[in-house]
């Protein structure tokens, strides 16, 4: 699966927003340094269902409510 570019844009604009490393991003998300390195970069192809799942619940309870960022065909 993969995560939307507007997704990923939210997520590193989140993630600079609130001075997160990746170590503490990847942490509150539940995945290893490594995975969110790559999300981070841009590499998001084949990522698990289970990782988008977590990246989307983040963003949904880390950005303001009124910004659609969640891509609902991935449910």
């Amino acid at each position: 699966m993969e995560i939307t570019s507007q997704q990923l844009e939210t997520l590193r604009i989140e993630r600079g927003r609130k001075n997160l490393t990746i170590s503490s991003l990847a942490q509150q998300l539940g995945v290893s340094r490594y995975t969110m390195g790559n999300i981070i970069n841009g590499k998001t192809n084949g990522l698990r269902t289970e990782t988008v799942h977590k990246i989307n619940s983040w963003l949904t309870a880390n950005v303001h409510p009124s910004k659609e960022v969640v891509n609902n065909e991935n449910y």
